[in-house]
C-alpha cells in the first residue's frame, strides 16, 4: 500500500491527510499469470497500481490480437474510458506474470478527490498522461513504419524485452513475428 502512496506522492505531492485517507481505502489483489483483471464488455471500476508483475491491455478483431499497452511495476493502470464513463470496456487486461495490484474502487477515488485537492491533482496528472500516451500510440500506428514503431517500443519497453513474448511484441507493433525477427536481426 505504501508503494502506491509513495509513487503518487512522487508524481504530485499529497497532503498528510490525503495519504491517511488513502490507507483506509486501498486494497490489494493477486493475479496468477494468465488471469483476467478486466474483461471486455464489463465495466472497469478500479484504478490500479502494479506493485509487482506485468499486464497488457488487448482486444481481438477479426481473429487477430491487438495489444494496446503494457504496464509494469510502479505504474498506474485502468481502462480509462470504462472507468471514467462507467461504460463496458472495449478491451481486456490480463496478467502476463504473477501480479500483485493495489487498487482504489471508483467511488472511493471520487471521495478522496472531493476531499483532498492534492489527490485530485495527482489523478488529473495520471489520467492526462494516460490520454497522451493513447494519442501517441495511435499516431505511431498511423504515421510510423514498422522500424520506427520498433524503435519507439525499445525506448518505452526495452527494459521489459525479456518479459514480453515475441508474439506479444509483434502484436503490439502491428507486424508478424517474421517481420519482427527481421527488425531484430538488423540490430
Amino acid at each position: 500500500m505504501n508503494d502506491f502512496i509513495e509513487q503518487a506522492d512522487f508524481i504530485s505531492p499529497l497532503s498528510t491527510e490525503a495519504k491517511a485517507d488513502l490507507m483506509i481505502y486501498l486494497k490489494q489483489s493477486y493475479f496468477e499469470k494468465g488471469k483476467m483483471i478486466n474483461q471486455k464488455g464489463k465495466i472497469s471500476r478500479r484504478f490500479y497500481f502494479i506493485e509487482s508483475g506485468l499486464l497488457k491491455h488487448y482486444y481481438y478483431y477479426n481473429g487477430n490480437q491487438f495489444i494496446l499497452r503494457f504496464f509494469c511495476e510502479k505504474r498506474f493502470a485502468t481502462i480509462s474510458d470504462s472507468f471514467l464513463k462507467n461504460i463496458p470496456a472495449e478491451y481486456s487486461t490480463i496478467a502476463l506474470e504473477d501480479t500483485t495490484l493495489i487498487y482504489l474502487e471508483y467511488d472511493d477515488l471520487e471521495k478522496i478527490c472531493a476531499k483532498h485537492h492534492s489527490f485530485e491533482h495527482f489523478i488529473r496528472i495520471v489520467i492526462s498522461n494516460m490520454s497522451i500516451m493513447a494519442i501517441d500510440r495511435l499516431k505511431s500506428m498511423l504515421h510510423l513504419n514498422a522500424t520506427e514503431r520498433y524503435q519507439n517500443y525499445l525506448t518505452e519497453y526495452g527494459h521489459l524485452q525479456q518479459r514480453i513474448s515475441l508474439g506479444d511484441t509483434a502484436s503490439f507493433l502491428g507486424i508478424s513475428q517474421v517481420s519482427l525477427s527481421r527488425l531484430r536481426a538488423r540490430k
